[in-house]
């Protein structure tokens, strides 16, 4: 069983990039150790409903805190910058997590021999004893609203009542004796969204299709009288681990972005060419995507040779490397969301700078096209290159902002497919993947040297064992095996989807990477018979030519720049509708609230915040997490101090959200001045 009994804080400055929230944070850990007290208490009467009822109410808040990295032992165990200034420690919390601790352990050891007693489909017919199972069997990190809970070899429909009774809202259902008119009956009128298959062949595709916010955990069970195979319940978890993974990083490349990028970034957006003008137009001309794997190291050299028989296209890791050996790729790509001034990496102990050891330091102005993504942060728009071009990278931004937004590429895990996705979308044939090792070379590195993910990021490390999975054995490059990750193997699973949807266009697709996974969907070769059987003709001019044709006229150009402006002046009013009715929500907070009443009044006051904010696209997504975790405290604390306690941590982080995008609106309206 998984249950959480110690937090780690990270290092301070991954704190600092996170924004951890103390306050609401100690208030969670505090509701959590009243709420263990309970769930222990009930132990001890022999309560189980009662036990039930307590650990369900802890889940929604320990899922918050793993997928959040709310960490509070620094908090607890370690003195930090403001108690050293004010000469005092956080008593109240220190026992609050002292006893929270001590509950798990008793927790886990009064569930701990249900584990040991043999299944059989008998205990449906007890609630309580399926219910007990059901609590050995889930983490407390459970999230019943997201997490996918599969049912295998299903023959009591009683199953479905307990699981859906305690709030679960994803089923997959693989074999058993049950018909879906049965699970039609048995869920109707139940937000319960459920998958039926005979088998679980289709388990992987079935995850990574979900919608909305991918499953953070997945649990088998088998109900029935036989159990599985243990080779076909392994292959099984590998499938829904590998389909969980892949739905993830589509959700994060569309949804994980700070929000306010895109308001950050709107009069690039209004100014800049983007990359759907260029559709088409390379059409025939080879293209090459020059990944930082550890195999990029073998082909560097040949890369030279290639310069002006092919488009070049490189993501911006490997990019050091070619210029170190003075190779200048056509085009350089970055459209990672997160912001390159706050990375950081591991370097002899200490965090080290990655845009001031990196980026700065690299002569970027010689790289003549620069293509980033619409919600990349404002910093990338002013590196100085020569020029620059943005994507939108399947992110619907043309509902939500009001221009003509013609897109062509799809959403992709990494950078290296939004860059492979660039060469399809301007009509290159044939494509060859270089340096795309995804597997670890033999040394165990991950990536190439040169690039600034060398650090911390080698097999074993604990970056890469947190981030990237288990490790997975898989067919390489050239037929043996070679040892790589849950996330590059989904990874390569996308390519494979791609392949898969460029079969009726011919083009040709060749994975030159001499090293690493082989990739289903494309033809494995060295780079130099790709160089000598594709790349025979000089391109000249062409890409150049390409690149100066003519985009949106001068009209269009005008009227877009005049419609986001609209825009930003509509965003701005806004906010100062949602600042006045914080001011008005925070002072009827203060007033003493005693009764429920009390609470019942105050929330027509919040509502109305939300619902204001619910006008807007951007305010709606950030506003994700933040309403989640509310409404996990207000069930969890039904006391009139914890409700309040959770109100006002809410309306702090609306608070902090309002004026960020106020501020990010203002900069960009300054900016319209200039040109309007």
């Amino acid at each position: 069983m998984s249950i959480v009994t110690e937090a780690k804080l990270p290092p301070p400055h991954v704190i600092r990039l996170q924004g951890l929230d103390a306050s609401r944070s100690k208030r969670i850990y505090k509701t959590l150790s009243n709420l263990s007290s309970e769930a222990v208490t009930s132990l001890k009467n022999k309560d189980m409903k009662g036990f039930s009822l307590f650990t369900d109410k802890m889940r929604p808040l320990f899922s918050y805190i793993t997928t959040n990295s709310v960490k509070l032992s620094d908090h607890v165990n370690e003195e930090t910058a403001e108690s050293k200034a004010n000469n005092s420690r956080d008593d109240d919390l220190l026992r609050s997590t002292k006893n929270l601790r001590q509950n798990l352990r008793i927790i886990e050891d009064a569930i701990k021999p249900i584990g040991a007693l043999p299944f059989t489909p008998a205990i449906f017919a007890s609630e309580e004893v399926t219910n007990a199972y059901l609590d050995f069997l889930l983490p407390l990190s459970w999230d019943f609203n997201y997490d996918a809970l599969i049912l295998v070899n299903l023959t009591d429909a009683r199953m479905l009542d307990y699981v859906t009774g305690r709030g679960q809202k994803r089923l997959f259902i693989i074999g058993g004796s049950l018909t879906k008119e049965i699970f039609d009956e048995r869920l109707d009128k139940r937000d319960v969204t459920y998958w039926f298959y005979p088998d679980g062949s289709e388990i992987k595709e079935l995850i990574r299709s979900i919608t909305g916010r991918p499953p953070a955990k997945i649990v088998t069970i088998d109900c029935g009288h036989e159990k599985i195979d243990v080779e076909t319940a392994k292959k099984m978890e590998e499938e829904a681990s590998l389909g969980r993974t892949a739905c993830w990083q589509r959700f994060n490349t569309v949804n994980r972005s700070d929000t306010s990028g895109i308001l950050d970034n709107l009069y690039s957006l209004a100014t800049l060419r983007q990359t759907s003008e260029f559709h088409g137009k390379f059409s025939g001309i080879p293209g090459v995507v020059v990944c930082p794997g550890p195999s990029l190291e073998k082909n560097i050299d040949l890369l030279r040779e290639i310069k002006g028989r092919a488009l070049i296209i490189c993501v911006l890791h490997a990019l050091t490397y070619l210029q170190e050996k003075n190779i200048i790729p056509d085009i350089v790509i970055q459209v990672d969301p997160k912001d390159l001034k706050k990375d950081y990496v591991e370097k002899n102990g200490q965090p080290s700078d990655v845009w001031e050891e990196w980026i700065v330091k690299n002569d970027l102005s010689k790289i003549k096209y620069f293509i980033t993504s619409a919600y990349a942060q404002p910093a990338i728009f002013e590196i100085p290159v020569q020029n620059i071009f943005w994507m939108n990278a399947g992110l619907p931004i043309g509902k939500y902002i009001p221009i003509n937004i013609t897109d062509y590429t799809r959403v992709g895990g990494s950078v290296a497919h939004s860059a492979f996705d660039i060469l399809v979308e301007f009509g290159c044939g044939p494509i060859a993947l270089v340096g795309q090792d995804l597997a670890y070379s033999k040394e165990g590195n991950a990536y190439s040297v040169g690039s600034p993910r060398v650090l911390g990021r080698k097999k074993g490390d604990a970056f890469m064992q947190n981030n990237y999975g288990n490790d997975v054995e898989v067919k390489g490059h050239n037929g043996d095996p070679v040892i790589t990750s849950e996330v590059f193997l989904a990874f390569a699973n996308l390519f494979t989807i791609f392949a898969e949807r460029l079969q009726q266009s011919k083009i040709k697709l060749f994975n030159c990477t001499e090293g690493g996974m082989y990739i289903d969907g494309f033809t494995h070769c060295r780079l130099e018979e790709f160089i000598n059987e594709e790349c025979k003709e000089p391109l000249e001019n062409k890409i150049d030519e390409i690149f100066s044709t003519q985009g949106i006229g001068e009209q269009e150009s005008k009227d877009r720049q005049n419609k986001i402006n609209k825009f930003i002046g509509q965003c701005i009013i806004l906010t100062d509708e949602i600042r006045s009715l914080l001011i008005k929500t925070k002072a009827v907070l203060e007033k003493k609230l005693k009764t429920d009443d009390d609470i019942h009044k105050f929330n027509k006051f919040q509502n109305k915040i939300i619902r204001s904010m619910g006008k807007n696209y951007f305010y709606s997504l950030a506003l994700q997490k933040n309403i989640h975790i509310l409404d996990a405290g207000l069930k969890a604390d039904s006391s009139i101090e914890g409700q309040l306690g959770f109100h006002e941590d809410f309306l702090d982080r609306v608070e902090v959200i309002n004026d960020h995008f106020n501020n990010s609106l203002s900069r960009q309206k300054i900016l319209f001045k200039k040109i309007i």
